[in-house]
């Protein structure tokens, strides 16, 4: 029996363990820690000690491979230290690593809880890998994918992050063909990382945009929640799901399929999800179970498999 063991080492550190190409077992980190959004230290050298708590579970399995997945740190030697500090704690006959796959995971992910034979994948996150080089990070990305292959139609990239704690200023947008893959280059802000930047303004600490999201729904109410607050949460919505409508538009000259995959942290969204499905009647949608990060060891150990 082959078995393979995905590991996300971004923040919502994840296990997921696959038997003959099934998922059997799946795990975060923080449910066991009680650190939530759990991610591994940047310091993770030869002497850190940290004892991943899932880990303990597979100490009698050797895995045919471990597969691992990552947003992009900046310095690819904090990946391969982490990295290191776990193969010490799993037994293993190889391992991969590829930091340039966050979205791919993203679209794998959900697509293997899709049960679609094949389908358009939208991934809509706060940019987890670069591109072009380390101040570019692709946050929208569409991929075609079947049984056989996925391919990658479009990305867009932005160098938003230098200018994240001041104004956003206007932008020269770029498109052009990278790789064979239709980019939007730009300075501009969209979907996760625009979110950001209102969840700073809404004063919610890190990780809490789900918070901003669910309080949208009250804008127009009657309610002792703070109206600039509101405000902000609205505009936070609309100017997202506005983004999410111009990358599905964008989809129609890749492919007429109709079956529509939508992972990436964003798609925790539900909100904007429903209004998606609302909006375009004619898609059959599928929202990825484990859109955020932890999803990417899933999708990880089944791309490895099935495409790589």
């Amino acid at each position: 029996m082959r078995k393979i063991l995905g590991v996300n080492i971004s923040h919502n550190v994840s296990f997921a363990l696959f038997e003959n190409n099934v998922l059997k077992e799946f795990y975060e980190e923080d449910r066991f820690n009680k650190i939530k959004n759990y991610q591994p230290q940047e310091n993770e050298q030869a002497d850190y000690d940290y004892e991943y708590q899932v880990l303990k579970k597979f100490k009698d399995i050797t895995f045919d491979a471990v597969v691992f997945a990552s947003f992009d740190r900046t310095y690819l030697q904090i990946e391969i230290a982490i990295i290191k500090h776990i193969l010490k704690q799993v037994n293993c006959k190889k391992s991969y690593f590829e930091i340039r796959n966050h979205h791919i995971y993203h679209a794998v992910c959900g697509y293997y809880f899709s049960n679609f034979d094949e389908a358009i994948a939208l991934v809509s996150d706060g940019g987890g890998e670069s591109e072009i080089n380390f101040n570019f990070k692709v946050y929208q990305s569409i991929y075609l994918i079947n049984k056989k292959q996925i391919t990658n139609k479009y990305k867009f990239i932005s160098n938003n992050i230098q200018d994240y704690f001041n104004n956003f200023v206007p932008t020269q947008i770029e498109d052009k063909l990278i790789n064979n893959v239709d980019c939007t280059i730009s300075n501009q802000a969209k979907v996760g990382l625009k979110y950001r930047k209102y969840r700073e303004e809404a004063g919610f600490n890190e990780f809490e945009e789900g918070q901003l999201m669910g309080i949208a729904a009250y804008k127009d109410k009657q309610t002792n929640l703070d109206k600039n607050i509101l405000t902000i949460a609205n505009k936070a919505q609309k100017e997202t799901f506005e983004d999410v409508v111009e990358l599905l538009n964008r989809s129609k000259q890749y492919s007429d399929c109709k079956n529509i995959i939508l992972s990436g942290g964003y798609h925790l969204n539900c909100s904007n999800n429903f209004k998606l499905v609302k909006k375009f009647p004619e898609y059959n949608f599928f929202v990825d179970p484990v859109p955020y990060d932890a999803g990417t060891a899933i999708g990880a150990v089944y791309y490895y498999e099935n495409y790589l």
